[in-house]
């Protein structure tokens, strides 16, 4: 994923809610840490799927993961 891409993205959600792409970031970096809290085996698995170069995957790595994901679709 080209970080210039994402960057985008940030700054146009935020424009969207009246926010700064800072918080936008943390926002969703805290719904990622509560999701992979799910105890639930197949959202581990899932969780575990992502590539990453750490324990955890981070934000980066996992929009990365998404948008790879998405564009195998029809």
């Amino acid at each position: 994923m080209e970080k210039h891409g994402f960057e985008q993205i940030l700054q146009q959600i935020a424009a969207i809610n009246s926010t700064s792409p800072a918080e936008v970031r943390r926002q969703m970096e805290s719904a990622m840490a509560s999701a992979l809290q799910n105890p639930d085996p197949t959202v581990q698995q899932m969780w575990n799927s992502i590539p990453r170069k750490g324990n955890t995957p981070t934000l980066d790595e996992f929009m990365e993961y998404l948008i790879d994901q998405n564009a195998l679709l029809p």
